[in-house]
């Protein structure tokens, strides 16, 4: 295909009135990047002051692509931005919740620096092959449309018709709904996706704003049984109470002078022959549990030294074996540490060939990110489930959250007898657990997770019906 300032258009993604959107690959630098070229020339100066000011203000925002070249091609404006494989938000497709969390928290920084897109549209919205999210736009309306004012109510109704045309949230929950600022508006993206933010105290606003305070509440309830119980006039309260503990202080009183007295020496010569295990006992039973742990241990390392060199650099935290139908898999979970507070954390499905040798059938499409210091706690539960026919296995787990409120996101996996895995589900939750043959997943209400006739299935029950 042509090329534009030594920059080789590999896809054309967007064409408008206004402005020519190109994915493009860097002929000098290498790798690839999104160019995005004005159609007329007259507004190549304010185009350029409005990239220069974006430039200096969106400073290593990762939802955000910075600026890496302004230019100009027959009198018409262009800028390069940091960009990478992926495709433009599609019409009718679904955001994760963590992309939704993205989107907000990239316009969040740019009205925090005055910067207002005026039009948001799917085409600002692209998606990496990592399944993050790049907005792409400087405010371009107020270049192309200068006699029309943005403002923040505009980009605000425009973000609400993103997610409701691109999120599973209900329509009905965008009825009438209206935010006076971007942070309110991420409050509420945040309380109806029960995502964890701890960085909101960094911005003026506490979690407790987004989620409330439990321990508020329950010092609320502790302080309203205390009214209630201590509402009985104190007068009747010491009329009733005294001779009742009067009898009762003697009663105790001569059950102790009884026991002590009485009753002392037999008791301790019967609980020395009846319970006291000897000193022999006591060594032999400590010996046999200590051997068993020490032989399953080493098993285990055994076990793990056959497949670790598939994870060189990585540090396997959690490992779990089923069978589908005769064939065996091991589901594995590597951490690896980047700094003293952070990692990363990934999920592996290995299969071991007639030759005993181990290989990789699937594994996470990205690297989940931890903010928590030891990596034996990025995944906290590891659970399986298998059909009844055997042939289809569910594995959920969680990736724990560092905030006070508990919270985290949860992932379900579905393998099939040939080795074929595809996420099921994600979500947040406050705790997950086993039970019989279900997965439940603890939030606001209670999702049950299953495998049914070779389907994943979820059953949502509301809050107000969890017993």
């Amino acid at each position: 295909m042509a090329n534009i300032n030594g920059y080789r258009i590999l896809q054309e993604i967007q064409t408008g009135e206004y402005l020519t959107v190109y994915l493009v690959e860097d002929l000098v630098h290498g790798g690839t990047a999104i160019l995005r070229l004005t159609n007329q020339p007259v507004y190549r100066e304010a185009w350029n002051e409005l990239y220069r000011n974006y430039d200096q203000k969106v400073k290593n925002q990762k939802y955000l692509p910075a600026l890496k070249k302004l230019d100009t091609l027959d009198d018409r404006s262009l800028s390069v931005m940091e960009g990478s494989e992926g495709n433009l938000l599609d019409s009718g497709q679904t955001l994760t919740s963590r992309q939704i969390d993205q989107f907000v928290e990239a316009v969040l920084h740019l009205h925090q620096n005055q910067i207002l897109l005026g039009k948001i549209t799917r085409f600002n919205i692209w998606i990496r092959e990592n399944g993050d999210i790049s907005l792409y736009g400087a405010g371009e309306r107020a270049v192309f449309n200068p006699e029309s004012k943005s403002t923040i109510e505009d980009d605000l109704k425009q973000i609400l018709t993103i997610i409701k045309n691109h999120s599973p949230i209900s329509k009905s929950h965008f009825d009438g709904l209206s935010f006076g600022n971007i942070e309110e508006l991420q409050e509420w993206v945040l309380a109806k996706f029960a995502i964890p933010k701890p960085g909101l105290v960094d911005k003026g606003v506490s979690s407790e704003a987004v989620f409330g305070n439990p321990d508020k509440k329950r010092e609320e309830q502790q302080e309203s049984f205390l009214e209630h119980s201590s509402s009985q006039p104190k007068e009747e309260k010491k009329k009733n109470r005294t001779f009742p503990i009067l009898l009762s202080g003697i009663a105790v009183l001569l059950i102790i002078i009884f026991s002590l007295g009485l009753f002392r020496g037999e008791s301790e010569q019967v609980n020395k022959k009846v319970y006291e295990p000897s000193k022999t006992q006591q060594q032999d039973a400590e010996s046999i549990v200590d051997k068993e742990e020490k032989q399953n241990d080493e098993q285990q390392a055994v076990y793990i030294s056959q497949f670790a060199p598939l994870f060189s650099g990585w540090e396997i935290i959690k490992h779990t074996s089923i069978n589908l139908a005769g064939a065996n898999y091991t589901l594995v979970a590597t951490a690896q540490k980047r700094d003293e507070f952070s990692g990363a954390v990934k999920v592996s499905v290995l299969s071991q060939g007639q030759n005993a040798e181990w290989s990789k059938v699937w594994e996470s499409p990205e690297e989940y990110e931890s903010y928590l210091s030891e990596p034996e706690s990025y995944v906290h539960s590891f659970l399986t489930l298998t059909s009844n026919d055997g042939k289809v296995a569910l594995l959920v787990f969680d990736l724990p959250d560092n905030g006070a409120l508990g919270i985290s996101e949860i992932k379900a996996i579905t393998l099939q007898t040939n080795g074929f895995v595809e996420e099921a589900w994600s979500g947040y939750g406050t705790n997950i657990e086993k039970k019989d043959n279900e997965i439940h997943v603890t939030d606001m209400g209670l999702k049950k997770l299953s495998i049914a006739d070779g389907l994943f299935l979820k059953k949502e029950i509301a809050k107000s019906d969890v017993e």
